[in-house]
């Protein structure tokens, strides 16, 4: 399964849930297939699980949703011994797991594609099996996503994608087309219902 694939199921599961997405190429697709005024693209690198969280633990009447590429959360993933301490039951967590960097040509490994994996570093932060989550092949990606969106959590889903039709940095990729800030506005405003 490739990542637009996987973007696709992803964003049909979202439901009316607040989103923040990590840097790169997964902004891009959720703008384009399920955009909302509660929804934080581009967040940097490493801190949109971390961000995720605290929006969760604040608005736990609230389905919380975070999409990430395996480099940007690996770089943050010290955040997960956090999250199931706190166990917010909003919170679903999806790595899109190609084991390399999404800038310049897209041939660089991250961690994941030298070995490290992140669904057993969350079981070994003490997550239970039972929410941690490594879908293969789509089907079985729109089951564990309605598992995510659905039933208390903390989730974690770790997807790994080939890197066909990945989209590394270019002028052809879809971009969302909402300023950081203005996205941050639009949360706020959506979640605290001033909209």
């Amino acid at each position: 399964m490739d990542r637009i694939e996987a973007m696709d199921i992803v964003a049909a599961a979202r439901g009316d849930a607040a989103a923040i997405t990590g840097p790169g190429v997964n902004s891009g697709l959720l703008y384009a297939r399920a955009d909302a005024p509660a929804t934080i693209y581009n967040m940097d690198m490493g801190y949109a699980t971390a961000i995720a969280l605290g929006v969760a633990l604040a608005r736990p009447d609230r389905k919380m949703l975070c999409i990430e590429g395996d480099g940007s959360f690996f770089a943050g993933a010290a955040v997960l011994s956090t999250i199931w301490r706190m166990r917010p039951e909003n919170l679903a967590v999806v790595v899109l797991d190609n084991e390399v960097w999404g800038t310049g040509e897209g041939t660089e490994p991250t961690a994941t594609g030298s070995g490290a994996d992140i669904a057993g570093l969350a079981l070994a932060s003490g997550w239970d099996a039972d929410h941690v989550h490594t879908p293969v092949g789509p089907n079985e990606l729109a089951d564990r996503m309605g598992t995510a969106m659905d039933v208390a959590g903390p989730h974690l889903v770790v997807c790994k994608t080939d890197t066909s039709r990945d989209m590394p940095s270019s002028p052809d990729r879809p971009v969302p087309r909402r300023h950081q800030l203005d996205c941050a506005v639009l949360m706020r405003a959506e979640l605290s219902g001033d909209a």
